[in-house]
């Protein structure tokens, strides 16, 4: 097998990837280099325990690290023993003794041992109802209504023998600290860019005074210009789609809307990480036909102009000249398609529309040939 057949094999084996999930980078320079990849496959990575990863780092206010406050938030779903804990305390963190963790946190005053209310709440409804009936009570109301007729009703000793698998539960000092902090849990569950719990604690530390949000905000700025910058137009694209959703979540659906555009954009261009007009022919041959190829829109871009539109009350027409106000303001170095092209894609993948999007690729492939030459 050639080297290009192989990586147009290659290249077929993921398309059905980048299509179920939101665009993932294209680099052809790892394409090329497949070979020795494949010889040559990576273990994973070593897990650096806890202890290394903070040697040296700054303590906060209160004499915490960033793993520690993120264990603050996870407290009061963990019981004081016979715990199984995610793996990401691990892998991710380095933690090897959670158990450990968290008594040294009741220690030093920013845990205690769960209520016997917390006890009875955290048991399903079933078994409050067997108790309830077991002490001749009715059990009928929901959980809450439940919890609260025990705790009137069946007296306390009775309840610490039948509940006795306590949760651990925020002090005052653990609440105002998790307060204080919560861009620790934040960054824990949204995965953006490179940052991590640690990364961004250090860099809220350097920028006393600001919101956290800012920070990230200033942080994904910064690596976006780094990334068109270096012509990484694929992590260009993943960082301004980071950004859309941020300030999303902030109710600015203009703004993130106006990020998802140039999203869109990108990846209808054929732009790509480390690209280079000399692989056309490589490229041209991934780019065709709709059915087969790796630029088109991802359903997950798709859905979320769909809830754009929905959310602002537009027509197929408004929503239209909305995408192409917004796409006129880019210029790309490369684009398979004009801006009213990715308009009119974006239409088609709403409505499912793929006889029309085959013929508008046929179309495209033909542009293509007769400006670059391809082969086929």
């Amino acid at each position: 097998m050639g080297l290009f057949d192989f990586l147009k094999k290659r290249n077929n084996q993921n398309k059905q990837i980048s299509k179920s999930k939101d665009k993932k980078d294209f680099d052809i320079s790892s394409m090329i280099s497949i070979k020795s990849e494949i010889i040559n496959t990576p273990s994973e990575p070593e897990v650096i325990p806890v202890e290394k990863i903070i040697k040296g780092m700054k303590l906060n206010d209160v004499g915490l690290y960033p793993h520690e406050i993120l264990l603050l938030s996870y407290a009061p779903k963990y019981y004081l023993e016979g715990n199984s804990y995610p793996g990401f305390w691990w892998y991710k963190y380095g933690v090897k003794d959670v158990d450990k963790c968290l008594i040294s946190l009741k220690d030093r005053g920013f845990l205690q041992i769960g209520s016997l209310r917390s006890a009875i709440e955290k048991e399903i409804a079933a078994v409050l109802k067997d108790v309830l009936k077991d002490n001749g009570l009715k059990v009928s109301g929901k959980k809450a209504e439940l919890v609260q007729r025990l705790m009137d009703e069946v007296p306390e000793a009775t309840l610490k023998d039948i509940f006795t698998k306590y949760t651990y539960e925020l002090t005052d000092a653990g609440k105002e600290i998790l307060k204080k902090e919560e861009y620790i849990p934040y960054i824990h569950l949204h995965g953006i860019e490179d940052l991590d719990i640690w990364s961004l604690s250090k860099k809220v530390q350097d920028k006393p005074g600001y919101p956290y949000r800012d920070v990230i905000w200033g942080y994904l700025n910064e690596r976006s210009m780094v990334h068109i910058k270096n012509k990484d137009f694929g992590l260009y694209r993943n960082c301004r789609f980071s950004m859309s959703e941020f300030v999303k979540e902030e109710g600015k659906l203009d703004n993130a809307f106006s990020l998802l555009a140039e999203v869109i954009l990108y990846d209808l261009s054929g732009l790509s990480n480390g690209f280079s007009m000399q692989f056309m022919d490589i490229y041209g041959d991934n780019y065709f036909p709709y059915k087969n190829s790796i630029v088109t829109m991802a359903p997950g871009i798709t859905s979320r102009v769909v809830d754009y539109q929905e959310k602002k009350g537009l027509s197929d027409d408004g929503l239209k000249n909305k995408l192409l106000e917004e796409m006129s303001r880019i210029q790309l170095s490369f684009s398979l398609f004009s801006a009213d092209e990715c308009v009119e894609i974006v239409h088609m993948e709403i409505h499912k529309d793929e006889e029309n999007l085959q013929k508008l690729y046929n179309k495209v492939k033909r542009r293509l040939k007769k400006e670059y030459g391809l082969k086929k």
